[in-house]
């Protein structure tokens, strides 16, 4: 075995990935009225956040009330969307809102206002998409609830590959998909680093690695996991996971790390 340290594998092996953007993706809020009861007024409603700086289909559902204030009697169903600022983590965004300037009133036609989480720096910019109607906010505020139930999974998931073979199978394909059952929709960054055993030569089997790891990534990728979120790496046969003499086989080197960070 070498000493050795990690080296990117962009660095080393140019990876498919899409091209980046002009802008990246940014979370987004709709919020519609449940109903319009007399002397209420619509002021419960539901909503979904959808998070595609996550990645594909990440989106949680909430419960909203203060929505809908001043909504005549007989609409069913008003609704606002826009731009959620400043999320870093889930549990920033229940919370009560309150306006950030003049009247908490989300304007049909193009007008709108900000609303700004009391207890974290969570902001939307709410615009009105139900046509000709004016939606207010009540004068308590909106207060989003939206439970964040901590995830119970393990932060550390390795792959192992067979002698000289970088191609997915069905156990390590199982693997992957529990952490996306778990991870794909979380404030997290994936981690991926591509290992060999010792046996070979060593550029060899740094290329090797490389393409272990780029397999790892491709999946992710291909599942829908937003690209900024994964950082692949490449170790070839230093740093190996169990340290061996030159020249040794052994399955658990041959593999691929996946650290949730």
């Amino acid at each position: 075995m070498r000493l050795g340290r990690f080296i990117p594998a962009a660095v080393l092996f140019p990876l498919a990935v899409a091209p980046a953007t002009a802008q990246e993706p940014t979370p987004w809020a709709q919020i519609q009225t449940s109903s319009a009861i007399v002397g209420i007024g619509g002021q419960s409603g539901e909503g979904q956040l959808t998070l595609p700086n996550l990645g594909t289909n990440c989106i949680y559902p909430f419960k909203v009330s203060g929505f809908g204030a001043g909504l005549q009697v007989g609409i069913s169903q008003a609704s606002a969307a826009g731009p959620v600022q400043n999320l870093t983590k889930l549990a920033d965004f229940p919370g009560s809102y309150s306006a950030t300037h003049g009247e908490a009133t989300i304007l049909a036609g193009g007008g709108g206002t900000t609303l700004k989480n009391n207890n974290s720096p969570v902001t939307m910019d709410l615009k009105s998409q139900t046509s000709g109607l004016n939606i207010g906010v009540s004068g308590q505020g909106l207060t989003i609830a939206m439970p964040v139930p901590p995830v119970e999974a393990p932060r550390t998931y390795v792959l192992e590959f067979g002698y000289n073979k970088y191609w997915m199978n069905k156990a390590n394909s199982a693997k992957l998909n529990e952490v996306l059952a778990a991870w794909k929709c979380t404030f997290t960054r994936i981690k991926i680093v591509g290992h060999t055993d010792a046996v070979g030569k060593e550029d060899q089997n740094l290329q090797l690695s490389v393409k272990r790891a780029t397999a790892v990534r491709d999946y992710l990728l291909g599942a829908g996991v937003y690209p900024k979120r994964i950082e692949p790496l490449a170790a070839g046969e230093n740093n190996q996971r169990v340290p061996t003499y030159q020249g040794q086989r052994l399955r658990a080197n041959r593999a691929v790390v996946v650290t949730i960070e």
